[in-house]
């Protein structure tokens, strides 16, 4: 038989089974012996409430001597295997390491004001090339027209700004600690802690 005839035969009995079959095969023949053998048997809501009880009884018996002879395992499964609790803590431990260095990090790239001498800001950060691209990038999305630059290890942004000041462009020099300039022309210079 080819594997096209196999599956033309199961389709047959599948409409068989399914009571739409048409032809007058074995196969058909079959399959209606197993649908009305089906159909006699019952579902379980069509059984007596004391038929049900009584096959789960039998179901449990036949559990339990399946345990007790070896067929099956009974043990309840853990949710961890032994190695999985001390992977999860090492995991769990890396991570707040990496939290710990992070905000360490952070921590010192926060900007410090030193003065602003002839109006220029003087900032110290531990990385001074990432505050001036912090601040760069909060004022153009201000609407600033900000340019960076860099020289003799000093990095600098130069801005005009407007005046009076708008509320974002006062709140980014807030979180910054520049004082607004009175003349709307903003110096920085950021340098490296001495």
């Amino acid at each position: 038989m080819s594997q096209d005839d196999l599956q033309d035969d199961d389709s047959k009995w599948l409409d068989a089974l399914a009571g739409r079959a048409t032809d007058a095969s074995a196969t058909r023949r079959e399959a209606e012996a197993l649908r009305a053998a089906l159909g006699s048997v019952g579902t379980p809501a069509q059984l007596p409430a004391q038929d049900a009880l009584s096959a789960a009884r039998r179901e449990a018996q036949l559990v339990q001597r399946a345990v007790d002879e070896g067929l099956i395992d009974r043990k309840p499964r853990r949710v961890f295997a032994r190695w999985q609790l001390p992977l999860a803590a090492g995991v769990l431990l890396f991570v707040t390491a990496g939290i710990v260095f992070q905000n360490q990090r952070t921590a010192d790239t926060r900007a410090v004001l030193r003065g602003a001498d002839a109006g220029i800001v003087r900032l110290t950060a531990a990385d001074p090339a990432r505050l001036e691209r912090d601040l760069l990038t909060q004022l153009r999305a201000a609407g600033i027209d900000a340019t960076g630059y860099e020289a003799l290890d000093v990095h600098g942004i130069d801005a005009d700004l407007p005046v009076p000041l708008s509320p974002i462009v006062k709140q980014i020099l807030d979180a910054h600690g520049i004082a607004a300039p009175a003349d709307g022309v903003l110096r920085i210079e950021i340098r490296r802690p001495e």
